[in-house]
């Protein structure tokens, strides 16, 4: 692998991916590089999350622009690419409950900020949020038609075999250990499975590494100040054809965004919620599956691969959604998944940024949620800030 490319991605998930296909179809010679077994997988955050395609509520224009322009987008690009190319998605919608009438002024709060970000959304009172979802209880609720779920890993394999049909090239199990200035690019180190190394030169370098993105930066620029602080967020499901109680009508269901305060500063979290999953058939249809996800119930990871140990308790899941949906027994829960979120320390928004040191390297960092949902507008700024 000693010869050269015109552009290096660090990070084959769907970001990685997006970005490989976006450019090898623009001309351009690309190499991905991936330390996972499989590139096509999108293990880490691409598919370790609750597979939600975001409509773009969440995200204000004065602290988090970038997440507030890129779902929007991102979330029409995606839905056109599923239609295109098969990929499971289904936009069922999405009920942010109030189960209280103090809850209702955030909800007009919300409100306000779909329509300051142009999203489709419509207030309900409780009769109206039941009609569409008969087993949720609620005194109002926030409709957003836009709102969908995702079949993830299709989406990163779908994506990994359109970029590799248009001459992006993909080598996993293959880390980045050191990049250092060359002539109009960056030499590029690189360790194998089997512990040998090797060098190559890359013209550009695109760092999408996710959990480990600030590790690349660093080696790029040893000064960079980014830090990525991992978040472990678990999640519990239940079988919604066990009981007619918890038959639900497919919506994706969240509760009111509630302040949390931390040392990280203070936030909105859009709490644990209900999310539909889908089910594949014969010759490619698709459909509700019978799972319903609830999570995540996040906490501070103990390392980057903090997937395996025990889950907080069911009780602490189950507390969180039975005002909203009361049918639900703490005996229907059980273990679904741990993903981990590559939190950007001191910055809620995206950081897509040159390197001050060697503008050749384009950082990607803190593609936290709804980076999933982003994942092609992310792609496309991404070559126009490379190309263009």
């Amino acid at each position: 692998m000693s010869q050269g490319f015109a552009v290096t991605i660090v990070g084959a998930g769907v970001v990685g991916c997006a970005l490989a296909w976006e450019l090898a179809r623009a001309g351009q010679e690309v190499l991905v590089l991936d330390k996972n077994p499989g590139v096509s997988q999108g293990e880490n955050q691409s598919t370790r999350n609750s597979g939600v395609i975001h409509a773009g509520l969440y995200y204000d224009q004065q602290t988090r622009p970038l997440k507030a322009a890129l779902c929007v987008e991102g979330s029409r690009l995606l839905y056109e690419f599923c239609e295109r190319y098969g990929v499971p998605a289904l936009k069922c919608g999405k009920l942010v409950v109030a189960t209280r009438e103090a809850e209702l002024p955030m909800l007009e709060r919300y409100l306000a900020r779909a329509h300051e970000n142009q999203v489709p959304a419509q207030l309900l009172n409780g009769a109206q949020a039941t009609e569409r979802e008969p087993q949720v209880q609620a005194v109002g609720a926030l409709l957003l038609p836009t709102s969908g779920i995702i079949d993830a890993a299709a989406l990163v394999h779908k994506l990994y075999a359109l970029a590799s049909k248009a001459g992006a090239q993909f080598v996993s199990h293959t880390e980045m250990i050191g990049a250092a200035p060359a002539a109009e690019g960056l030499e590029i180190e690189v360790q194998y499975r089997d512990g040998a190394r090797d060098k190559f030169f890359s013209g550009r370098l695109i760092n999408s590494a996710g959990l480990y993105a600030d590790q690349v930066a660093r080696m790029v620029d040893p000064d960079s100040p980014f830090r990525v602080d991992p978040l472990r967020g678990e999640a519990m499901k239940f079988y919604r054809t066990r009981r007619p109680e918890v038959e639900l009508a497919g919506m994706n269901v969240y509760p009111t965004p509630k302040k949390v305060t931390t040392d990280q500063g203070t936030y909105f979290t859009v709490g644990v919620h209900l999310t539909p999953t889908l089910e594949t058939g014969p010759q490619g249809s698709f459909g509700l599956g019978p799972v319903v996800t609830v999570g995540p119930l996040n906490r501070q990871a103990r390392g980057r691969e903090d997937y395996g140990g025990d889950f907080k308790p069911a009780a602490e899941f189950f507390e969180q959604v039975v005002d909203f949906f009361p049918s639900l027994r703490l005996e229907d829960l059980e273990p679904h998944q741990v993903g981990i979120q590559a939190r950007l320390v001191g910055h809620q928004d995206f950081v897509m940024q040159f390197c001050p040191s060697q503008p050749r390297c384009l950082n990607l960092l803190g593609i936290d949620s709804p980076g999933l949902t982003s994942a092609m507008a992310l792609a496309r700024r991404a070559r126009a800030m490379l190309l263009d």
